[in-house]
């Protein structure tokens, strides 16, 4: 029985070895066999098979690049956006800065103006604080001037367009003012137009009462009003403000509102007088110097 089994088996060998040598001469037949355009099967086959794994993977490099690629721009135009922000705030400021001083250099250059045509000696000085009160009328102004600067105590503060005030506390480098818009403020006033005289004082508010001056006064609304020189704390001839109200009162006095000149609320540089002392007792010595000169003439 195993003999014959044996037997079967050597017989059947041959098919063994030459199915697979079949199977193998019909791939190589197969791998050359060429389509009309030119390509052949197994190449074909291959490339159908490997098409969605080439597809994916160019896919996701692409996506990946593509990602990255935008990470870095991104990075790079937020870096970009940064600098040209700081850029911007730094070209800002300098033109704040350039505005601040041009307005600066106007205003000193009004003051000057001013300076050259007063027969007056002064000393420029910055504002440096203000009092507490909110409106910065009834309050006091400090400057950074003081007696070492030959400023004393009821000394006549100006400002490029008049009268801002007068000093009422002097330390050795810095001065209170006392504005005139304060509620005890008072300062000798002439109506250029009419040469009516009275006082501005006053009122805690924008606007100067003019006071001591007759209903019989025909003082008109835009009439300039000056300094009378008086009080002889400011000089004669300064200017004060211009009327916005001119009524007859319920006594024998007018009632009339007087707009400053002078920006009170925002003052930063002013001019102080001094020497006011010195140039009265030099008025008095040539008045007496006159007198005396008419009594020899007669």
């Amino acid at each position: 029985m195993s003999i014959e089994l044996s037997a079967k088996v050597s017989e059947g060998r041959p098919l063994f070895v030459l199915i697979p040598l079949l199977l193998v001469h019909l791939t190589l037949l197969s791998i050359q066999i060429e389509s009309r355009a030119g390509t052949t099967l197994f190449k074909r086959c291959t490339l159908q098979a490997g098409g969605p794994i080439l597809n994916a993977s160019s896919t996701a490099v692409g996506g990946a690049a593509r990602l990255w690629r935008g990470y870095l721009w991104l990075h790079g135009a937020r870096q970009e956006n940064s600098r040209l922000a700081m850029r911007l705030q730094e070209l800002a400021l300098r033109d704040a800065a350039r505005a601040q001083a041009e307005a600066e250099n106007v205003r000193l250059g009004r003051l000057l103006a001013l300076k050259e045509t007063l027969p007056l000696e002064t000393v420029g000085a910055r504002v440096v604080g203000r009092g507490p009160a909110p409106d910065f009328l009834s309050s006091a102004l400090f400057i950074d001037r003081g007696s070492e600067d030959g400023i004393q105590a009821n000394a006549a503060v100006l400002s490029s367009d008049g009268v801002l005030g007068r000093t009422v506390l002097v330390s050795p480098r810095n001065a209170q003012v006392q504005m005139i818009t304060n509620s005890d403020a008072a300062v000798g006033a002439l109506v250029e137009r009419t040469r009516s005289q009275g006082v501005c004082n006053g009122a805690g508010d924008p606007l100067l009462r003019l006071s001591y001056v007759g209903n019989s006064e025909a003082i008109e609304v835009n009439d300039a009003v000056v300094t009378s020189g008086l009080d002889g704390i400011f000089p004669k001839g300064l200017p004060l403000g211009r009327v916005v109200s001119s009524q007859k009162g319920t006594s024998v006095f007018r009632v009339v509102r007087v707009q400053p000149t002078a920006d009170v609320a925002r003052a930063e540089e002013v001019l102080v007088v001094v020497n006011r002392g010195r140039e009265a007792v030099r008025g008095i010595q040539n008045s007496e110097v006159r007198s005396q000169n008419s009594e020899l003439r007669r």
